[in-house]
Formats: structure tokens, C-alpha cells, sequence
């Protein structure tokens, strides 16, 4: 089944409160600068929430995004020549689109092609983005959430603990983990100066 998917509109999701100054650089370690700058993607689907429209929906998304970012801000920023991101929250990227298709036509007949209509970027566009994410509003009212992490920046494990964090907010949650953001002192970064920006180990 062929899946059009248009984009409605798209803005920068910043932190819920402003980073402290004293917070805006955040070394890079070295296994963060060996790994290549592609998304980690994860497509997730959801179906219609009854009595709530696809609006309030989205905003409860958006404000969850942002309060997540208060605490991993680091995902705010932008990384800058393979070494450091800049912690300015200026925030992630947000696309909002609509997609000519049903859940159950997507879940019936599965097809990758079809799902990398939901990312709103190549996955090896990464550059200076830590992150980016897109809501997409199916014909039967359900929706579908991407979330795209920079390898730079995160692994696996921390990729699900900022997803565990901005649903925690999303349903209200206010014991929220605290990350650590250490990884420098662990593994001390190299001069990054001449090394490829393109090809991890």
C-alpha cells in the first residue's frame, strides 16, 4: 500500500526552563567521538486515544518533550567539531505531519519503505542535531511518534532512558531520574581536530 505523508509544520522544542550557564558545555568522550554521526531511529505506533483530539495530543507531546529536555538539555544543544555540544537549548527539531493511511493498514502490511516516510530526516543527516522528532496523524485518528538520537551522544540504553523520562512527563510523573552526564571523566576525549567526522570505529 503506497503512504503519502505531508508535513504540516515543524519548530524547535526547547528545554521547559533554561540551562545554567555553568552546564552549557558538555564534553564529548571518546567513544562518543568515534562513532559515526548517524540517528538511532525508533518508530512508534499508537491508536486513537478516545475523547481526545489529535491537538491535545500533540501538545501534551510537545510539553512532555520539553520537560524531558530540563533534564538531559545536552539533547537541546549542538555539537560542535566532533569535541563538545553546546548546551544553548536551542532546541530539538519537531515535525508535525499527516499521513493518508489507517494503523491498521501499517500493522497489516509492514513495510520498512513505508516507515521511513515517518523520519523526517536522513538518518546519516545528523550533523549538529542531537535529536529530532515527528508526529505524524494517521486517518483514524492514531498516531505516529518518532524519535531519532544522535549516536554521538547517546547509546541504547541512554536513547530508552530519555524515552522513559519524556513519558514519565507525558503521564504526569513528577519522580523523574536524574541522569549523569560523566561519560568524559570516564572515557577522556581526544584532540578531535583531524579526525573523521564521517567514519566511526
Amino acid at each position: 500500500m503506497k503512504i503519502d505523508v505531508d508535513v504540516l509544520s515543524q519548530e524547535m522544542i526547547k528545554p521547559s526552563s533554561p540551562t545554567t550557564d555553568h552546564l552549557r558545555n558538555y564534553q564529548l568522550s571518546f567513544l562518543d567521538q568515534i562513532q559515526p554521526p548517524v540517528f538511532m531511529p525508533l518508530v512508534m505506533f499508537y491508536p486513537k486515544e478516545p475523547d481526545v483530539s489529535n491537538l491535545d495530543q500533540c501538545d501534551r507531546i510537545k510539553k512532555s518533550l520539553s520537560e524531558a529536555l530540563s533534564v538531559y538539555y545536552p539533547l537541546a544543544g549542538r555539537i560542535k567539531d566532533n569535541a563538545f555540544i553546546d548546551c544553548n537549548d536551542e532546541g530539538v527539531l519537531f515535525v508535525e505531519a499527516k499521513a493518508t493511511c489507517h494503523l491498521s493498514d501499517i500493522l497489516e502490511n509492514p513495510n520498512p519503505n513505508n516507515h521511513n516516510k515517518f523520519i523526517p530526516l536522513e538518518l546519516d543527516d545528523a550533523s549538529e542535531l542531537p535529536a529530532i522528532a515527528q508526529v505524524t496523524y494517521l486517518e483514524c485518528g492514531g498516531l505516529v511518534v518518532f524519535l531519532g538520537m544522535s549516536h554521538k551522544v547517546a547509546d541504547a540504553l541512554s536513547f530508552f532512558l530519555f524515552l522513559d523520562c519524556w513519558a514519565a512527563f507525558a503521564r504526569g510523573e513528577t519522580d523523574i531520574i536524574r541522569p549523569k552526564f560523566d561519560s568524559a571523566t570516564l572515557f577522556p576525549p581526544t584532540d578531535a581536530s583531524g579526525s573523521s567526522r564521517v567514519l566511526g570505529l
